[in-house]
């Protein structure tokens, strides 16, 4: 899992390191992730090797379809700490129900590509990548929200910086 760990610390620092990402930036970043991710999910997976090649054909669809919902959390990221200098009650709305609908686009992808693994693979198989797929989301989002002050912090902080 040090990979892991590695690749959501290279995606935060990456990703902060622009003001704007540009699309070609964020492809490379997604494909870089992508690499990784097979590479842990080969780890995580049990899949016999009758059911290799439909496994990871499933896989590699799976990866291609949630390459729009990646460009849109890293986008969402760069415009939380856009936002922090001016967050009022409408962007924070805002903010709040894209993170809501991109990670329902996430889920309704993984119980997509859950069903088509069962029927071509079997459940167990199926369960098993989502199980991986949300470990590893959740070790990616954790890296990144451990990394990354929340807007309460900066709040308090600045009001502690007027303060003095």
């Amino acid at each position: 899992m040090r990979k892991v760990s590695i690749l959501a610390v290279l995606l935060y620092v990456t990703s902060a390191s622009f003001a704007q990402t540009s699309d070609a930036e964020a492809d490379a970043m997604i494909n870089l992730l992508g690499v990784q991710k097979r590479e842990a999910v080969s780890k995580l997976v049990y899949v016999a090797t009758k059911d290799s090649a439909t496994f990871w054909k499933i896989y590699d669809e799976y990866m291609v379809a949630n390459k729009a919902t990646a460009k849109i959390r890293m986008r969402l990221y760069e415009s939380t700490a856009q936002a922090y200098g001016n967050m009022n009650a409408k962007t924070a709305d805002s903010l709040a129900t894209a993170y809501f609908s991109n990670r329902n686009d996430q889920e309704k992808s993984l119980q997509t590509y859950y069903n088509k693994l069962k029927a071509s693979v079997n459940a167990v198989t199926a369960f098993e990548f989502y199980q991986a797929e949300v470990y590893l989301l959740t070790q990616i989002r954790a890296s990144i929200m451990q990394q990354v002050p929340t807007y309460g912090e900066i709040h308090r902080a600045v009001k502690a910086k007027q303060g003095n």
